[in-house]
């Protein structure tokens, strides 16, 4: 049997890692960091089929999350948007879902090291789920956990360069994640930088309403310098954000992560039982990524710059306000193939 080597122990990898040892595949997996830690993650699932979890291998990690059914838009100090899920949010941080999937990989048998980098050669049998590639984006995303901030459902408020999501997690803590333009000027570290940035995007009530909320500066996190779309490929074989980067606003980026896992195994599994060379595996997964996420990506790529178009937000608050915005078609538009 074929060995699979994953490079890349986020949520893409582990849980493609936890589906193959499943299957009875020999599985190393090298991370570079070490679990828990935390990630900046809008940090709620919306969108994959329960069936896909089921198959993967997950249900039961996922299972512990906060459930959400509400959801609530703002543009500025304006609330656009309030209105019932189409389907179920499940609001669990990377800290903890990370370091389960981790556990359960390695009770599976998986072989897991840590504090480890991958040699950058391409071969056979590499996938690579290494996340979104940082090169000159102008992009960056900052997260950070309050103790005791109320929030029902999520929320997503969208400022002049950027936006910041609020979502319910474990232990009664919120996760605030933001997407904004990169501003060199903008100072700051944790929690006062998010801050900054919603001033900066004159989203100035929630500002001052962050600025009092009890934060665990420990969870703060950031990344910088990347794009969205599909990324450079560091290998032949790419999940999860390594192959397709969703902008956040559209609240499908780990569910993607998920899905992509769902879609290499099979064909990992074929190459692994010397079913299928190592080549058409890596053309039936890329082939099918294509056809399942393609529609998604451009859909996404269309309604991000009205976020931060004057005209733009001026006709989303107008739709949304006089009920023309279809915003549960839009949903399952960037949820299915």
């Amino acid at each position: 049997m074929n060995a699979i080597q994953i490079n890349g122990g986020g949520l893409a990898g582990l849980s493609l890692g936890v589906y193959l040892r499943r299957q009875g595949v020999a599985v190393d997996l090298i991370e570079s960091g070490q679990y828990p830690k935390h990630k900046v993650c809008g940090e709620f699932i919306c969108g994959v089929r329960p069936e896909v979890l089921e198959q993967l291998g997950i249900a039961e990690v996922i299972a512990e999350s906060v459930i959400h059914r509400k959801i609530k838009w703002w543009i500025g100090e304006d609330k656009i948007l309030e209105d019932t899920l189409p389907a179920v949010a499940w609001g669990l941080s990377r800290y903890k879902i990370d370091m389960d999937l981790a556990n359960l990989f390695t009770e599976l048998g998986g072989v897991l090291h840590t504090e480890k980098r991958a040699a950058s050669n391409d071969a056979s049998g590499k996938v690579w789920a290494t996340g979104k590639r940082k090169k000159r984006g102008r992009w960056i995303g900052l997260k950070i956990h309050t103790l005791d901030t109320r929030v029902e459902g999520l929320e997503m408020h969208v400022g002049k360069k950027g936006y910041l999501g609020l979502c319910g997690v474990e232990d009664g803590r919120t996760n605030c994640c933001g997407l904004f333009r990169l501003d060199k000027s903008i100072k700051g570290s944790g929690g006062a930088l998010i801050e900054n940035y919603l001033r900066a995007n004159d989203l100035l009530e929630l500002a001052n309403s962050f600025q009092g909320w009890s934060k665990d500066e420990a969870s703060f996190s950031a990344t910088a310098g990347f794009s969205f779309g599909r990324q450079e490929q560091v290998g032949a074989f790419c999940v999860g954000d390594a192959s397709y980067l969703i902008p956040p606003f559209t609240g499908n980026g780990m569910s993607m992560a998920l899905e992509s896992a769902w879609l290499a195994g099979p064909w990992l599994v074929k190459y692994a039982h010397g079913e299928i060379p190592w080549g058409q595996a890596v053309r039936a997964y890329d082939s099918e990524c294509v056809d399942y996420f393609q529609k998604r990506m451009k859909l996404s790529g269309t309604i991000q710059p009205l976020l931060f178009n004057g005209l733009g937000k001026s006709l989303l608050q107008i739709s949304a306000k006089t009920g023309m915005l279809p915003f549960e078609f839009l949903f399952h538009q960037l949820r299915t193939p």
